[in-house]
C-alpha cells in the first residue's frame, strides 16, 4: 500500500505536530490510480480525492510504501470508508485511552493503520490506545 505523509501551513497543522511531537499532520492512502483517500477534519471526515487536490495546500509531502499481503483488500477497504465522519475523538483523545480502531468515525492515521489490517498486517498491538501519523510513519 502506498501512503502518504505530510504537514501544512495552517495553525491546526502546527499545533498538532507540537502536541505530538510530529513531523506530519496529516496521511493517507494512495490509490493505484493516484488518488487519495484520506480522513480530513475540514471536510467532516473520510474523502476522495485527486493527488492534485490532496496535494495543493500542503508545504512538505513524503510516500512511503507499506508491504501488505493483500493490496485490493486494502483498497476496498478504504473505498468503502468514504464519507464516514471524522473521528474528533482521535484528536481530542490524545491524552486520553480510547479505542482507535472504531470504525464508525476515521482519524487520518487510524484510517491508514485500519486499512493495513484489512491488508493483512496489523502494525500495532491491539492494546494500543491511539495511533497517529508519527507513529505510522515510524513502524516499517
Amino acid at each position: 500500500m502506498k501512503t502518504v505523509f505530510c504537514r501544512s501551513p495552517n495553525i491546526g497543522s502546527l499545533l498538532l505536530r507540537t502536541a505530538l511531537w510530529s513531523s506530519w499532520s496529516h496521511c493517507g492512502i494512495i490509490l493505484p490510480d493516484g488518488s487519495v483517500i484520506h480522513a480530513d477534519a475540514y471536510q467532516g471526515g473520510v474523502v476522495h480525492e485527486s493527488w492534485n487536490k490532496f496535494s495543493w495546500a500542503r508545504t512538505r509531502l513524503s510516500t512511503k510504501f507499506i508491504e501488505l499481503p493483500d493490496d485490493d483488500a486494502t483498497h476496498k477497504f478504504a473505498l468503502d470508508q468514504i464519507g464516514k465522519p471524522y473521528d474528533w475523538s482521535g484528536v481530542i483523545g490524545i491524552g486520553i485511552r480510547r479505542n482507535w480502531q472504531a470504525d464508525t468515525a476515521w482519524f487520518c492515521s487510524e484510517l491508514v493503520e485500519a486499512a493495513c489490517v484489512a491488508g493483512g498486517r496489523q502494525r500495532f498491538e491491539n492494546n494500543i490506545w491511539r495511533v497517529n501519523p508519527q507513529h505510522s510513519w515510524m513502524v516499517r
